[in-house]
């Protein structure tokens, strides 16, 4: 696989051991979870400021997005936040641009791994596909038991959040937001680095009103929530958040058309 910044975990040997136990849900549920302990083990993972009633209460969690380390990261710790909370394995229903589902990302025989974890696709060029993954998530929430949470990069992509501007945010986690009537929980995750300190930063919960119709608000209250959030790494460890470091293919956001690109 070719992913950017991707954890060295994620090798051949890896997918082939998969690969040999992908039609046994037990023996591959025990194995992602061994995976997961690892990860964040590797990694050094730490969250701060998580909310006291994480475990009890439903959220959306709205994210930055700086390498493809960055949902089995959240993944990880979400495993670790609530498999004692919940009777069952603990599902991060998570919005997955659609690239992991056709090959490219994720090879199709570990299909398997992203339906036992609850990955779903989104078409970010299709306002259909978009959709779909929303009903796809309702109907999710509303069947079994609560609480239940989400992951939404809100930025859509890999970016760098410090060049976002409030029209680049998509809108996904605050529609998901108002529909099942649970909060936004943002939050900013540092630059995966293999064998270094990884942290996040979880910020103060946003609500959308039932009868809202424009997020701009909330996408502004997003994307300043996230930035305190970084710089809060520096009060809270005494170590500012590592600068953000991006290839050229994420230098700027693949939204934009290239007549954009030059002014962002």
């Amino acid at each position: 696989m070719h992913l950017f910044n991707a954890s060295s975990l994620f090798n051949e040997e890896a997918i082939r051991e998969i690969l040999g136990i992908v039609n046994d849900p037990e023996k591959l549920k025990n194995r992602l979870i061994e995976v997961k302990k690892m990860l964040l083990k590797v990694y050094n993972f730490k969250a701060y400021n998580v909310p006291e009633d994480f475990t009890s209460a439903s959220y959306v969690i709205a994210s930055n997005h700086l390498t493809d380390s960055d949902a089995p990261l959240i993944m990880s710790y979400y495993y670790e936040l609530m498999h004692k909370a919940k009777k069952s394995y603990p599902q991060l229903f998570v919005f997955a641009k659609e690239n992991c589902f056709n090959g490219v990302s994720i090879p199709e025989e570990l299909m398997p791994v992203l339906e036992m974890e609850k990955v779903t696709a989104v078409d970010r060029n299709n306002f259909g596909g978009s959709k779909a993954a929303m009903r796809a998530a309702v109907k999710w929430f509303e069947e079994g038991e609560k609480p239940k949470h989400f992951l939404i990069f809100s930025q859509g992509t890999i970016y760098d959040i410090n060049k976002d501007s409030v029209e680049d945010i998509e809108p996904g986690a605050f529609w998901l937001a108002r529909l099942l009537e649970i909060p936004v929980l943002p939050a900013f995750i540092e630059q995966a680095v293999e064998g270094a300190d990884n942290r996040m930063v979880f910020g103060k919960p946003i609500i959308v009103r039932k009868d809202c119709r424009n997020f701009d608000e909330h996408k502004k209250l997003w994307l300043d929530s996230v930035i305190e959030a970084q710089n809060a790494l520096d009060t809270l460890t005494g170590i500012p958040a590592r600068k953000a470091v991006l290839d050229k293919e994420h230098q700027t956001r693949k939204k934009f058309k290239p007549s954009n690109q030059a002014s962002n």
